[in-house]
Parts: C-alpha cells; structure tokens; sequence
C-alpha cells in the first residue's frame, strides 16, 4: 500500500510525538536542567513570591511549647518485624548536624566500638555525598538507605521520587538551624527592606534560596519591590561561591551559610555585617532523614533502632562534647574548633523536639507547614510538577514506638523577652500594616483579622525575635487623646494575637503609642490622614 503524502506526514508526527513524550518522561529532569530550571532561566524561574505563597505557615504552631515533654505522645506499634542482614547506609555531607549518628556510631564505619553495634547488633555505614544531585541518585539507585535532606529541599525531592513511582518517609529532624544560614550584606543594609537596589549572590533552588524567598514575603516591601529583588539575584553554583562574590565586592549582600557566612563578614570587616540568620528566623531551615520505603517495609526493627541511637547520640555529645567534636571532626575531615563552630549555629533535636516537630504532642505538625509550603514555592518557580502532600511522605511510628524511654523529657528553648527601646536596636524586618478599628476605638474591626492572623506566622518563624508594636494616630483631635489611643490599639493588636496563637508568651511583646508624633504623610488631606492611622510592626532580634 502506498501512502499519500499527508499520511506520510500525519504517521511523522504521531512517531515524533511519541518519541518526545518517552524522551521527556525517562529524561524529564535533564531536560529540564538543560532548559534552566536549575539555573534561572526560563519565565517559571522569575515569577515572583508573594506573601500569601507561605499562608501555610500561618497555621503553624506558633512556638515550641517550652517545659512541655513527650507524655501527650501515643505509642506505636511497628505493624511488622524486621532487620537488615547487611550495614544500613546512610547518606550525609559535611555538616556537623550528622554528629549524633557519626558520634554514636564511633565514625564513619561499622566497627566493635559503635553504639549502634553494641546496643543494636546494627552495624551503620555513613557515606559522604557533597552533590545534592548524586545523592538523590544513589538513593534511587538503592545504594543508600537513608538520606540527609533540609525539609524545604525534601518536598522538591518527594515530587521528584514520585514521578519515579518511588516511595520514601522522612524519620527524623535532625536539627533546627539557629545561625547557621543567613545573609551576609553591607553594614549599610540594616533591614530586609534595606535590599531594595541591592545586588543579592544566592544558590537557586536550595535551603538559601528557600529562606530568602521567606524573608522577602515577611518584609514590608511592596509586591512589586519584591520582585524587583528576586529578579535582581545573581544565581551561584553553591553558597560558598555566593559568599566568595560578596568578599571580592561583586554583590552587596550574599545568601550562605557557616562557616561560609562568618568568613565573609571577617573578610569585609567592618563594612559588613550578617544582616539576618537563622539565629532569628528559628524556624525555616529543619534537617531530617528520610528513608527508603523498601527499608521501611522490608527492616522496621532496624530504622526504629537506628531512630533510637540517634537519641543516645545527642546525649553521648552532652556528655563528652570534646570527644564528640574530635571524632565528628575526624570523620568529616575538619579540625574540632570548625566543628564546634558549626555546632553553634544549630539546635541538635531529641525526643521532645521531634514529638513537637511531626505533630505527636497534638496539633498541626510543622514538618507539614514546612513541607506544604516549600512544595508551593518550588511548583511556583516551575522546578517541580508532580504533587505531594507531606502527610504522605512521613513516617512517625518509630518515633511512636519509642515514646515510653522519652516520658520525661522536655523541649529546652531559651526564653525570649521584649525591652526597653535603644538606639543599638535593630529591627530585621519593619512592616506598615493598616488595621481598621471601630472609630475612636480600640475595637477591630473584621477585616483586618486575616492581617493580624499573619502576625502567628512571623512569630512562628522568628523564634528568637520579639514583635515591637508601635500604635500611630492622625493629627485629628487632642494629642493626649491620640496618644491614649494608639496605645489601646497597640495593645490590642497584641491580645489578639495571643489569644488566637496561645503558645506565644506575651514577654515577646513590647507595645508603644505614639500617637500623632510619627507621621508618614500630610494630615492635612484625609488620603494623608488614612495613612496616619496605622500601627507599625518591627521584628527585634532578642540578642541585640
């Protein structure tokens, strides 16, 4: 049979359609690599975050509830039985937030001396994998049980695994990191809305990237500054080669982390300082394990120790800090005062932590807000396309099953406090919000509830902050008036917010009225006076 030539071209097409779908489908990361979503290009890579991008996180728990332990937690049971016959590995880089697993494990490799050995009868491989992207492979590949990740960058990953049809949990938060990740920037930069203009050297797509993107929805930076930001970032390879640009002067600020963020501050000297770290924002960038669900099923009794060990890590480490630096230090090839560097700018999470963190102490767990959000934040910038949901890509029953060895033990977070304004004070982020109240009331009005609500959010996130209130009036009427006024107002913006988020202590507050004394425009036109009648919202960071 001899076909037409528009058959000949209608069977090009159908052939050229179906190659392309098979090449785009076995071949889709790479494509997409090559076509820029990993390195800017491309109009998904541009698109601006918006504030109501991180909504999740206003649901949030609004602070770890300090004193309270692991009693509320339900026990588990595993549903089955099992041990590998062979090392269990597990993938780490050069973070000394692996400590507990590396200390407890006397190293790198199975031996007589591990804990895990000794305890267990389970013998633990740690590998090194530096390549975020060869780490992800060998994990596919099987030849690593159980991977590092941050939570913002394992949503990116789970819908990755789950175009793959493969199936992984997240088992454990290894730390909170509380310093180390930040911006490093000019001395003249003194706030986030100070980065407006501003050349910013960043990592796309990673835990940096994740935190800049946060900070520049919190600010109070119009929507349309915002994007000029995020348009304006210069794109790097990695964070050091982020923080290797800010010391040869090539960009005003740099987004990075220890002891890449230090070394660039000293570099610069006095002309630099870190602008705002993870010291404030104490709750965005989390660490976690996450396991294979072939190991899952197949070896529960061996993830639930490895789990458990992990535990007895963090308190070996208390108890011996010396010995546990040199032998982490040994491992991740650095010198111990690197490692108790890089131990400083993180909380290592036991039990209670972790409780809180999944949710097993009751209420949302944060793992999901954390989860949830970067997962809309990735789809956002076109990097990911295949949805997951956090619930389904974790796994608490290890956690469950080890709750009666953790009754008594209690979440320990320094207590946070408000003072007395000073001029060595500076606030990391400041935001103009219009709250609208009854008319010469403190009263407020419905509409602007879904404002304060984000208020939960900021306190949330910026653990180590107080929230600096300052209450403002127009110039109409008497200046004792207004001034009593604002400050009724300012107080109840407060009380609102710790009525609607209990877990937030009311020392994190400090509320001022000023009332007609600080005026952003004229009085003399009622556009001016609405304007006027605001309340200013300054984040503070604590240890200032």
């Amino acid at each position: 049979m001899k076909l037409t030539p528009f058959a000949k071209l209608f069977v090009t097409v159908v052939v050229l359609g179906v190659l392309g779908y098979a090449f785009w489908h076995y071949k889709g990361d790479t494509v997409r690599k090559w076509a820029g979503a990993e390195k800017g290009g491309g109009a998904a890579a541009t698109s601006a975050v918006e504030t109501n991008d991180f909504a999740a996180l206003r649901n949030a728990p609004p602070d770890a509830e300090r004193g309270k332990g692991s009693e509320g937690v339900t026990g588990a049971a595993l549903g089955g039985s099992g041990k590998l016959s062979r090392p269990l590995v597990v993938g780490i880089n050069t973070w000394a937030g692996h400590a507990p697993g590396v200390v407890f494990n006397a190293g790198m490799d199975p031996s007589p001396a591990s804990g895990y050995t000794k305890k267990y009868g389970l013998d633990v491989k740690f590998v090194l994998l530096e390549d975020p992207a060869a780490k992800l492979a060998a994990f596919l590949k099987g030849d690593v049980d159980i991977m590092w990740n941050t939570v913002d960058n394992w949503a990116r990953e789970a819908s990755i695994l789950a175009e793959k049809n493969t199936k992984a949990k997240s088992i454990l938060l290894q730390d909170w990191s509380r310093g180390g990740d930040g911006i490093v920037s000019l001395a003249s930069i003194t706030s986030i809305e100070g980065l407006k203009g501003k050349k910013v050297a960043c990592t796309q797509f990673t835990p940096s990237h994740f935190l800049l993107l946060y900070l520049l929805s919190q600010s109070g930076l119009s929507p349309e500054d915002r994007a000029g930001v995020e348009k304006a970032i210069i794109f790097t390879t990695d964070a050091p080669a982020a923080a290797a640009m800010f010391k040869a002067k090539q960009v005003d600020a740099a987004v990075t982390w220890e002891p890449d963020l230090s070394s660039a501050v000293e570099a610069r000297g006095s002309e630099a300082h870190v602008l705002v770290s993870t010291a404030a924002a104490t709750n965005i960038i989390a660490d976690t394990l996450c396991a294979r669900q072939d190991l899952i099923d197949k070896a529960p009794d061996t993830v639930r120790d490895f789990v458990h060990g992990w535990f007895d890590g963090i308190e070996l480490m208390k108890a011996d800090p010396a010995a546990s630096y040199n032998v982490v230090g040994k491992a991740l090839k650095l010198d111990a005062e690197t490692v108790s560097g890089m131990l400083s700018g993180l909380k290592l999470t036991p039990y209670a932590d972790n409780a809180q963190f999944y949710g097993l102490t009751g209420g949302k767990a944060h793992y999901d807000t954390l989860f949830d959000t970067a997962f809309v934040i990735w789809r956002k910038k076109g990097l990911v396309t295949k949805p997951v949901d956090a619930k389904d890509w974790a796994d608490t029953r290890f956690l469950g099953a080890l709750a009666a060895s953790y009754q008594t033990q209690k979440v320990e977070e320094p207590k946070v406090a408000a003072k007395a304004p000073s001029a060595s004070d500076r606030a990391i982020i400041n935001k103009q919000i219009q709250i609208h109240f009854t008319p010469n009331s403190d009263e407020i009005m419905g509409g602007s509830y879904f404002v304060l609500d984000a208020l939960g959010e900021t306190m949330t996130s910026f653990g180590n902050t107080y929230l600096r209130v300052e209450g403002n009036t127009d110039a109409t009427g008497k200046a004792t008036a207004n001034m009593q006024l604002s400050e009724r107002r300012a107080l109840a913006v407060r009380n609102y917010v710790l009525t609607n988020f209990p877990n937030i202590e009311a020392a994190r507050f400090q509320t001022i009225g000023k009332g007609s004394a600080n005026p952003v425009a004229d009085n003399a036109t009622e556009a001016g006076r609405q304007l006027n009648r605001r309340t200013d919202i300054k984040v503070v960071l604590a240890t200032n």
